[in-house]
């Protein structure tokens, strides 16, 4: 059994891979619950012990201590701690590995495992959203990085003295009649025609293009992409759990 760990700036999700790579559990705690360490040595060790776990992928954008990271290591037959050195399925053709997000890449690993030897475009929409193309050799090449829907609405407001900060809605309509829906219709449009827009420019660019969606935004292009779309909310564990396994 394998547990992943991937803390983000708000949540720290927990998954578990079974050995033939199918996902038993997955649990979402905001990070603050965690920041008793000792509470969260013991909700390791509980996943541990429930489930026979063996092996361990931490992927994090906040720090842990020396203890903590000498904890797992001692109480995990394999421990990785996903960085800019870690040995991947995938040949990385990133020039500023450093600075490569984790959730990408190991999304892009996701979609690798996925569609295996396919040209592939992930869009992730979350805080921001990124377009991320990996081709049919393994290799990644790079990708994109737009503000998300919610930092739109929030950058109208913060940069502007009298636009109100608003949030989706469910719509239809191309244009707005009001200053509300004309800021909610030019949000929501401009999103969804960038992403349009994208997947247009690749789709022509590589054959047999596949397309991957994840991230917190899923819900909003199935329901206003008004094309069939494939969804993969835990692309990022899947991907984790291949890097884990590599």
């Amino acid at each position: 059994m394998n547990l992943i760990i991937d803390a983000g700036n708000t949540f720290m999700k927990f998954y578990v891979f079974d050995k033939h790579k199918k996902l038993i559990y997955k649990n979402s705690i905001l990070n603050k619950e965690l920041e008793n360490i000792i509470f969260f040595k013991k909700n390791v060790q509980n996943l541990k012990k429930n489930f026979f776990i063996k092996n361990l992928i931490l992927s994090s954008v906040v720090n842990f201590d020396n203890l903590f990271l000498e904890f797992i290591r001692n109480n995990f037959k394999k421990f990785v701690f996903l960085d800019a050195k870690t040995n991947l399925p995938i040949k990385n053709l990133y020039k500023t590995k450093g600075s490569l997000g984790k959730d990408r890449i190991a999304a892009v690993v996701g979609g690798n495992f996925i569609f295996p030897n396919k040209n592939i475009l992930i869009i992730d929409s979350g805080t921001a959203i990124t377009f991320d193309f990996i081709n049919d050799k393994s290799q990644y090449l790079g990708g994109n990085i737009s503000l998300g829907l919610e930092m739109r609405f929030k950058a109208l407001n913060f940069f502007t003295k009298k636009l109100p900060h608003l949030s989706k809605k469910n719509f239809t309509k191309l244009f707005g009649n009001t200053s509300e829906t004309a800021i909610i219709c030019g949000v929501q449009n401009s999103f969804l025609f960038e992403t349009k827009t994208y997947i247009s420019n690749f789709s022509r660019k590589y054959k047999d293009l596949k397309i991957i969606f994840t991230g917190g935004e899923t819900d909003f292009f199935k329901e206003n992409l008004k094309m069939e779309i494939f969804i993969e909310k835990n692309l990022v564990g899947i991907g984790l759990n291949e890097i884990l396994n590599f």
